[in-house]
C-alpha cells in the first residue's frame, strides 16, 4: 500500500523532509559564515542561551533535550521556527547553533524543553501543593495549608540542593485544602521521586492520624515496587473497576505500570481522579497509561472531598489495626491539584519539571568539580 510505513508515499515524504532539513542547515551555515566574514548584525540569528549558574543569577536561559538530557546554555543560540534567513525565507524547524564552534544541531520535534528564569514549571491554576525543583528549598512556599513533619536539622533528610529526602520513619508532608475551596471536579497528583523501598511506597492519602477516630477506609494511593504497580483505595465501597485488585479487596484498584521508582533517575507518576465522570487515569513520565471507570460511591466516600481531613505524602494510616506507614524516598517534585489536568498539561508539567531537575543535578556536579 502507498500509505504503509514502507510504502512509496512514505518514502517520498521522508526524502522530501530530509532535503528540507539539509537545505535549511545549509542556509543557517551560510548565515553564520556571513556573520563572521562581514560582522554585519543583519546576520545575527537566534536567542542567546546562558547557563544557570550563581554568577549569572536571574539571567539564564537554557534548552534541554528530553531524551538525551543534553543541556545547551552559554555559547549556544536557539533558532526557532519562523526565523528569517536571507535568500532562504523562514525556518521550518528548531535549531541549536554555536557561532564559535560552528555547531548546527536540529532539535527533535516536541522533544525538547526551553527554560528561562521566571518560568513556571507547572500549571498553577488549582494547585494546592507545589513542591518543585525551583522552590524545593523553601517549604513555606509549597502552599498555604502545607506542613512538613519529622525533619530535624542535621538528620540528613529534608532538602539537599537537588531533592527533598523523607526518611521512612516519621517524615511526611501534610496538605489541608482551604475550607472555601471544594473538590468538585476531582484531583490530580503527580510525584517525581526515587525510592529503594522494595515493598510499597505510600505516595498519597487522606489521613486521620488518631486511632480514636474513624481512620479506616480512607483514600490511599500507593506504588508496589516488586509488582511495578499502582494501587489505590478511595473508600470501603466496591470500586466496580476493571482494574480489579482481587475478590477479597474489591475496594482496591491495581494497574501494572511496567516501571518502578528504583532507577538512577527515579520515576514520574501522575494520577487523576475525576469524580464528575467517575474515572481514574494514570500517566507515567507524562505519557498516558490508561483510565478506568469506577463507582461514584467508591470515589467520594473515603474523605477525598472532606476538607477537614488532610492529604499526606509519604504517610498513610492502614491495616486491620491502626498502623502508621511511612515511606523513604527522594522527592524531586510533587504536586497536588483540586482539578483534573488535561493530557497536554500533564505532559507539559513532566517535560519542564524533569528538564529543570536535570539542570540542578548538572549544576551540582559542576560545583563539586570546581
Amino acid at each position: 500500500m502507498l500509505t504503509s510505513d514502507n510504502g512509496i508515499l512514505t518514502q517520498a515524504q521522508n526524502a522530501k523532509e530530509e532535503t528540507e532539513i539539509a537545505s535549511e542547515r545549509e542556509a543557517i551555515q551560510l548565515t553564520m559564515i556571513n556573520r563572521e566574514t562581514t560582522n554585519n548584525s543583519k546576520y545575527d540569528i537566534g536567542e542567546e542561551l546562558t547557563d544557570r549558574t550563581l554568577a549569572n543569577g536571574d539571567n539564564w536561559k537554557i534548552v534541554s533535550v528530553n531524551e538525551t538530557k543534553k543541556i545547551y546554555g552559554t555559547g549556544y543560540y536557539y533558532v526557532g521556527k519562523g526565523t528569517s534567513l536571507e535568500n532562504y525565507g523562514e525556518t521550518k524547524y528548531d535549531w541549536i547553533i554555536n557561532y564559535n564552534t560552528g555547531e548546527i544541531e536540529k532539535l527533535p520535534e516536541e522533544g525538547y524543553t526551553k527554560l528561562v528564569y521566571g518560568d513556571n514549571l507547572a500549571v498553577t491554576d488549582g494547585i494546592v501543593l507545589n513542591v518543585d525543583p525551583i522552590n524545593m528549598g523553601d517549604s513555606n512556599s509549597w502552599g498555604e495549608g502545607v506542613t512538613v513533619y519529622g525533619i530535624q536539622e542535621g538528620d540528613g533528610y529534608g532538602w539537599n540542593k537537588t531533592e527533598f529526602k523523607l526518611d521512612g520513619v516519621n517524615d511526611y508532608i501534610e496538605v489541608y485544602q482551604p475550607d472555601e475551596v471544594n473538590i468538585g471536579e476531582g484531583i490530580t497528583f503527580e510525584i517525581y521521586c526515587r525510592s529503594e523501598e522494595n515493598g510499597t511506597i505510600e505516595i498519597l492519602g487522606k489521613t486521620i492520624k488518631n486511632p480514636e477516630v474513624l481512620w479506616s477506609n480512607k483514600f490511599r494511593a500507593r506504588f508496589i515496587q516488586e509488582k511495578n504497580a499502582f494501587r489505590c483505595c478511595m473508600s470501603g465501597y466496591p470500586s466496580m473497576s476493571d482494574w480489579f485488585a482481587s475478590a477479597q479487596n474489591s475496594h482496591w484498584i491495581e494497574k501494572e505500570i511496567g516501571e518502578d521508582f528504583k532507577g538512577e533517575d527515579g520515576g514520574y507518576l501522575t494520577m487523576t481522579a475525576d469524580i464528575q465522570n467517575n474515572k481514574v487515569a494514570l500517566y507515567w513520565e507524562g505519557n498516558f497509561i490508561g483510565e478506568t471507570a469506577c463507582s461514584h460511591e467508591w470515589m467520594i466516600n473515603g474523605g477525598l472531598t472532606d476538607n477537614s481531613i488532610p492529604f499526606t505524602v509519604g504517610l498513610v494510616v492502614s491495616g486491620t489495626e491502626y498502623t502508621e506507614i511511612y515511606s523513604e524516598m527522594d522527592l524531586y517534585a510533587c504536586r497536588l491539584y483540586n482539578k483534573v489536568l488535561t493530557s497536554d498539561e500533564v505532559k507539559a508539567n513532566y517535560d519542564k519539571t524533569v528538564a529543570y531537575h536535570n539542570v540542578l543535578v548538572q549544576s551540582q556536579k559542576e560545583d563539586g568539580e570546581n
